[in-house]
């Protein structure tokens, strides 16, 4: 397939969907953009120069892209992506922004929705951060021994308007260091325990606590929105070694741990690095996201991100909240 063949529209385009729309139309692959509010896609699709439509049948019967970005309310994912698989005919890809659905339930249902000739891509965007990529590699060259210990935090501020319509912290922020470690550190029999603060009656800062059943690998995830900075870091503590990561920064630095307990030398060693050594990684998420998309859309490549693993991750969205009804540990099975 050429370069000239991509062909992908934007369905929704608020604060995702308009970037997703901008580098799109720096790559040459946006066709065509897709808003429910007329005045929107007009001032979208005029800025960008490309075609224009305040619904997706509209824009079915005038162009014909392979390639789908869905970024509306999460609760109008299972409708519009389903509408995207049933009625546009050359739809080889469909970039589903997070999470994949209100629900497991609804998750489920697109799933079965889905046709063997399209892929869905679920937005979880960090996944593609090059730091995630690194850490996968120190883990598989058993650089820090077993990972026993996983501290994640992604924390920052948005105004108190945004609350009702982004959701609560699991469903808005959650998600991406919740597939984190389902991908990289703990899967089967899982037990969770979370607790809150609330706004407007909304989880707006949590920590939830994952770990398998036996205890033997424990995640701990500080996820807020009413922090006043931004931070969004990785501390793994493994039997031979630290690794401490930031996902801003793109920066990664290993730490003996038998020096840091002082039982051995600096001169001596034990992992192939110098201790407290710093790696830099260089890469764009959404690009890399991108990427993926059009990759998929060429039949090179499947996602990276599958709605499997948007289904996973909502099953621990969904635990976290039932842990904080409850008030006790919520058993998942990945």
């Amino acid at each position: 397939m050429s370069e000239e063949s991509i062909r992908i529209s934007v369905v929704g385009t608020g604060k995702m969907g308009y970037f997703h729309a901008r580098l799109l139309s720096r790559l040459g692959y946006l066709d065509s953009i897709v808003d429910t509010s007329p005045d929107i896609a007009r001032t979208v699709g005029k800025q960008f120069k490309r075609p224009w439509f305040s619904n997706l049948q509209s824009m079915v019967e005038e162009r014909s892209p392979n390639g789908i970005i869905i970024s509306v309310p999460t609760k109008d994912h299972l409708s519009a992506a389903t509408e995207a698989i049933q009625s546009v005919p050359d739809l080889k890809a469909l970039l589903l922004e997070k999470p994949v659905a209100p629900s497991v339930k609804e998750a489920i249902e697109l799933k079965s929705k889905m046709k063997t000739t399209v892929h869905i891509i679920v937005g979880h965007i960090e996944v593609y951060n090059p730091v995630v990529t690194r850490i996968r590699e120190v883990l598989n060259k058993n650089i820090i021994g077993t990972p026993r210990s996983i501290l994640f935090q992604r924390r920052g501020a948005v105004t108190e308007q945004r609350i009702s319509s982004i959701g609560d912290v699991y469903e808005d922020i959650g998600v991406h260091d919740f597939d984190i470690a389902l991908r990289l550190f703990l899967r089967g029999n899982l037990k969770l325990f979370s607790t809150a603060v609330t706004l407007n009656d909304i989880a707006n800062s949590s920590i939830i606590v994952l770990s398998s059943e036996e205890e033997e690998c424990i995640a701990t995830f500080l996820i807020s929105r009413e922090f006043a900075g931004k931070l969004r870091t990785i501390d793994i503590e493994g039997s031979k070694a630290s690794l401490c990561a930031n996902l801003l920064t793109q920066i990664l630095e290993l730490r003996s741990l038998e020096i840091a307990r002082g039982e051995k030398d600096v001169s001596a060693i034990s992992i192939p690095f110098s201790n407290g050594e710093q790696i830099k990684v260089y890469g764009e998420p959404l690009l890399l996201e991108i990427w993926n998309l059009v990759d998929c859309i060429r039949g090179r490549a499947t996602p990276i991100v599958s709605i499997d693993d948007g289904i996973n991750v909502l099953k621990v969205v969904e635990a976290a909240r039932k842990s904080i009804e409850t008030g006790s540990v919520v058993s998942i099975k990945i």
